[in-house]
């Protein structure tokens, strides 16, 4: 079914090179975009992945007060790149015709312009973006193309999409689970075997990079404090104060009544009054107030103040009130989810709901993966196991965007091809069951 439409291909290969450059002219020529993110990498602050910090370091150390330019010059050759490498490889996975060739270009370019303008912002989208849809592809080319070789690529670029984008780091797992469903009759076999601890060993390995540069960089052997203190936002959003009855440890418990408080004085808790779908609107709007600069400022400055272990220098300190936060808040998720467990799972439907934009599409999308499930594992055909691969990957990256913040295109963006995708891959199957 899926061989090369090599002429097809040719055709379109051939206008993609004057796009590439008109796209390559377009973006270097607008101006760099910085946020307040942009700073926090160029400070290095602890809550920060390693590999965009040290993409920073690099590039203000060669180019000085060109860098931004430099990055922005970088991001789009890189990206450009990554794009025509997975257009190939799914334009003869796909046998996609020239139309459809043009209109899986269209979304791959369309994060490159405004209103995302990925390449020209100062943030990990610039290189997470290429990163991601090389991941897709090498991952592809050894599940469906037999290319066993390619594991050697595969673990560095997710080692490098890792340490960028933290989103993905479940993704190896579902390209793990293809694998075992594909060869799950042989799967004692050496090569197997091998292939598999490859595709879940690489999470650890993962892990441990950036536990150690933690240490190197901030003295703690500790993942980066990021997650959950993101993931608190809707919790507490949803939370009664006397919640704070249930959190056993005093600093934690302290640091969720000042938040408290201070979310009450500004009026950033949901309101009693509201629908569910006012309830998560509110939240989405408000959750860089809520997270930024009230739970992480409140725990932070707690800790900072009150916590100050003698004879550890200024940096070390508040790198600390980092972590320290980060674990308050890894403890008060998990209470206050199940304090409050029926509005919070509402407010975490709706998130999801908003990033497919209809709950049609993303209802769709559910049945198409438990269905795909079910035939990939009854019959092992590779047409299934392509839509089980994309439904996988689409549903993931959604949930763990719905928990650990809110559903903005920012997040979003990277499943759009692969929705595409998914519903060329459906169409497909049933065109050959008909020719069949």
């Amino acid at each position: 079914m899926y061989k090369t439409s090599t002429k097809h291909l040719k055709k379109s290969t051939y206008l993609l090179y004057p796009i590439y450059f008109g796209v390559f002219l377009f973006c270097v020529q607008s101006e760099p975009i910085y946020s307040p993110d942009t700073y926090s990498y160029l400070n290095a602050m602890p809550y920060r992945q390693m590999g965009y910090v040290v993409f920073f370091k690099l590039f203000t150390t060669i180019f000085g007060s060109h860098w931004d330019s430099a990055v922005v010059v970088i991001h789009t050759i890189f990206s450009l790149s990554a794009v025509h490498y997975f257009f190939l490889k799914v334009s003869k996975l796909f046998k996609l015709s020239l139309l459809l060739q043009l209109s899986i270009l269209i979304i791959l370019l369309f994060p490159f312009f405004p209103p995302l303008s990925i390449l020209n912002n100062l943030v990990s989208e610039g290189l997470g973006y290429g990163l991601y849809l090389l991941f897709i592809s090498i991952g592809i080319e050894i599940l469906f193309n037999n290319k066993r070789h390619y594991f050697k690529y595969y673990i560095l670029v997710y080692l490098l999409l890792f340490s960028v984008r933290s989103q993905f780091m479940f993704s190896t797992l579902i390209f793990a689970g293809t694998y075992f469903i594909m060869y799950r009759k042989q799967i004692l076999r050496n090569k197997h075997l091998i292939s598999l601890i490859l595709l879940f060993g690489v999470i650890l390995i993962a892990g441990l990079g950036e536990r150690t540069y933690h240490k190197l960089k901030d003295g703690f052997f500790k993942p980066t404090p990021l997650g959950y203190t993101s993931a608190s936002t809707a919790p507490i959003y949803l939370s009664k104060k006397s919640d704070y009855k249930l959190i056993k440890d005093k600093n934690y418990r302290e640091i969720f009544i000042r938040s408290f408080d201070t979310l009450t004085h500004k009026d950033l808790l949901v309101r009693p009054e509201f629908s569910t779908e006012e309830a998560y609107m509110f939240f989405h709007n408000n959750l860089p107030k809520i997270c930024n600069q009230t739970i992480r400022q409140q725990g932070v400055d707690y800790y900072f103040k009150n916590h100050r272990p003698k004879g550890w220098d200024i940096d070390k300190i508040v790198a600390y009130s980092f972590f320290e936060t980060e674990a308050a808040c890894k403890d008060f998720t998990k209470v206050l989810i199940l304090n409050n467990f029926q509005q919070w799972l509402k407010l975490y439907y709706v998130n999801i709901t908003y990033g497919f934009k209809s709950q049609l599409l993303l209802w769709l999308i559910v049945i198409i993966f438990f269905t795909s499930l079910i035939k990939s594992w009854i019959t092992s055909n590779r047409d299934y196991l392509i839509i089980f691969l994309l439904s996988s990957l689409i549903l993931s990256n959604a949930m763990f965007i719905a928990f650990a913040s809110h559903s903005i295109q920012r997040y979003l963006f990277y499943n759009y091809a692969l929705i595409f995708l998914l519903f060329i891959s459906i169409y497909n199957l049933k065109r050959s069951g008909k020719k069949s």
